[in-house]
């Protein structure tokens, strides 16, 4: 027998718009000037002014208790939406609401043109490819997070339980996502060395089990290190045809990232500026691309209570001015998240700012996150595809994030970039007849404070290219 009942439920749903806001967050300098434009283009109500330079003010940009922008329209408004009685109301105060940047923008700033247009990053492109693939937003969260830890040549930097705990979400969940992504285009994106990498192009090639497969998964250490009499002997194959195992093996991508990476130079244009006055860092948002956005007082006129509007029309222009307004106040939400996310950076990284990558801290998503207050993956969008520029060069904000690796002696802990920058000059700098080898390399460092074993040096030193000490020896 059915049996009817009812019950009560809190649950939070996105709106609409807030969707649309979230995605300005991850749009670096150059594609959000294209989305404003995009937006200049289908909405009437908005207009672009020419910049007008402002004397910063001294107040702080007021954000409310989840990082969002607050203006005085927001306050009075209960939903951020116009009815025509609150147009009158808007318009008789002033019709000041625009956008214009905020007021941390250094006008002194020689101005910078890009000299090439924008294109498409690895980012996009798998996100593009995440949208299509995913059906809930909490495997898009995670599918998002996944996507900004994998590094320009495609590898995923961080470990399965790291990107779990980091997200508070089950091992399997993340994992599930990883190998959806590591069937996305470019073949081999997503895998967590090299090996991994092939193996997935292999995959795809329909080569799975084939001897190439074999030879890299049962033989890849005598692959790498060309002892070829091992991989014929394991496969039992006769000498001549591991030639043409070979030759496929090396018509794969070692990194499969490099295909957005590799191609003529295009202009960095950096997000932020981080300059030394006075002895303190100070943050500023590049926005001098940005157009200055206001409601397009033509159109507003139409409004006017005298103006003898049509209804239909009326309605029309009420929808555009309520898309206008939340347009102009996410971009000002978007505008104060980064710069809070880029000056906690900046508190977290001045000894690097100072120093120099050897002063680099750990850091880790989850410390901005608590010091700014907002939702980890809302950091994740904030650092996606976006450069800071500092005295010590222009480099993406997720460089900034890195693992700790402790200390034998209980000081500050160091950063696994730290380290492999110690690894690049020990290496530059040894005899390259008798090259370090690895336990030498792991001896060196523990001595030196830093606790870390000969398995994760072997690790680092694959992932900055550098050979064993065998291979590196020189007659």
């Amino acid at each position: 027998m059915m049996k009817l009942s009812q019950e009560m439920k809190l649950t939070q749903k996105l709106d609409f718009r807030m969707i649309q806001s979230l995605k300005l967050l991850p749009l670096n300098i150059m594609q959000l000037e294209q989305r404003i434009n995009e937006e200049l283009e289908i909405n009437p109500m908005l207009q672009a002014e020419e910049p007008i330079e402002k004397v910063p003010e001294s107040a702080e940009t007021p954000v409310n208790d989840r990082g969002q922008v607050t203006t005085s329209s927001d306050e009075s408004e209960h939903n951020g939406d116009f009815t025509e009685a609150d147009w009158m109301r808007y318009i008789e105060d002033g019709f000041e609401h625009d956008y214009g940047g905020l007021d941390e923008t250094d006008y002194t700033i020689e101005e910078r043109e890009p000299t090439n247009t924008y294109t498409s990053t690895l980012a996009d492109h798998l996100t593009e490819q995440l949208g299509m693939a995913v059906k809930n937003e909490r495997d898009r969260e995670i599918g998002e997070y996944i996507i900004g830890s994998i590094n320009d040549d495609g590898f995923l930097d961080s470990a399965d339980i790291d990107i779990a705990e980091g997200l508070h979400a089950p091992i399997e969940d993340v994992q599930r996502l990883i190998e959806t992504i590591q069937q996305f285009d470019p073949p081999g994106i997503g895998a967590r060395d090299l090996k991994e990498t092939l193996l997935i192009q292999l995959r795809e090639k329909g080569l799975k089990d084939s001897l190439p497969w074999k030879a890299v998964n049962d033989y890849f250490e005598d692959l790498t290190n060309r002892r070829i009499k091992n991989i014929t002997k394991g496969l039992r194959i006769p000498d001549e045809e591991i030639k043409g195992i070979i030759e496929v093996i090396g018509a794969l991508t070692p990194r499969p990232g490099s295909v957005f990476s590799s191609g003529a130079s295009t202009a960095i244009i950096p997000d932020i500026f981080v300059e030394k006055i006075e002895g303190e860092y100070s943050v500023m948002l590049n926005d001098r691309y940005l157009p200055q956005l206001t409601i397009s007082s033509n159109y507003r006129k139409l409004l006017d209570k005298n103006a003898g509007t049509p209804q239909e029309t009326r309605k029309y222009l009420v929808d555009k001015l309520n898309s206008a307004k939340w347009f102009i106040n996410s971009i000002e939400q978007r505008q104060s998240t980064i710069l809070r996310v880029s000056r906690a950076i900046v508190d977290r990284q001045k000894d690097f700012l100072d120093h120099g990558i050897t002063h680099l801290k750990p850091m880790t998503l989850q410390d901005i996150a608590d010091t700014v207050g907002v939702a980890i993956s809302t950091v994740q969008r904030v650092t996606t595809s976006k450069y800071m520029q500092t005295p010590q060069g222009v480099f993406m904000l997720k460089f900034f994030f890195t693992q700790r690796i402790s200390s034998n002696d209980g000081s500050d802990d160091f950063s696994a970039k730290t380290v492999k920058d110690r690894l690049k000059t020990l290496i530059g700098e040894e005899n390259h007849e008798k090259p370090l080898s690895d336990q030498k390399l792991t001896d060196i460092l523990n001595q030196e404070g830093i606790d870390i074993s000969r398995r994760a040096i072997a690790k680092y030193r694959d992932e900055i290219q550098i050979p064993p000490a065998r291979l590196r020896k020189e007659l």
